[in-house]
């Protein structure tokens, strides 16, 4: 018995939800294949990791504030902290 002839005699069990459901993942298996022998065949090389972050490195600095703003957002007063 093949893999199809399996699905299908177990598919015919189960309630008509459950089968819609298997079948929509199986469009959707056959969906990401064929969409990714595609998205494959058009990508440019990807970058190797070390080289990706070294050229990262910093990009968002700018974005995250340091401890004395989140500090002073949250009322405590930084300077009775340090003693």
């Amino acid at each position: 018995m093949t893999i199809a002839e399996q699905i299908y005699t177990l598919v015919k069990t189960l309630p008509q939800d459950d089968a819609s459901e298997i079948l929509t993942f199986a469009e959707f298996i056959k969906s990401k294949r064929e969409n990714g022998a595609k998205s494959t065949d058009s990508e440019e090389p990807q970058m190797p990791w070390p080289e990706l972050v070294r050229s990262l490195a910093g990009a968002w600095a700018d974005d995250f504030p340091d401890l004395d703003t989140i500090r002073a957002g949250m009322g405590q007063d930084i300077l009775r902290e340090s003693l």
